[in-house]
């Protein structure tokens, strides 16, 4: 996964592998996960708001769940050094 900090917001990629990870991690797996096993591009803008979601490479459905989403971000936010 990539987290870049930007004056404007904060940009976060992640790999199949990095959502697949993510969903099945011990203690605090998403069963019924719909971020599991694809690639995500995010963009935030610096008061934390969603400003660009992009999955697969904007092939296929764009749709995935807002809370699983939400969880995602903030865990991803907050395990970046």
């Amino acid at each position: 996964m990539k987290i870049k900090k930007t004056p404007h917001g904060t940009q976060i990629w992640a790999t199949q592998q990095d959502t697949y990870d993510w969903a099945h991690r011990c203690g605090s797996s998403w069963p019924c996960s719909t971020l599991s096993d694809k690639a995500l591009f995010v963009e935030l803008d610096r008061d934390g708001d969603l400003v660009d979601l992009e999955v697969n490479h904007g092939r296929g459905s764009q749709e995935v769940d807002g809370h699983e989403l939400s969880v995602f971000i903030e865990d991803a936010r907050r395990n970046h050094v």
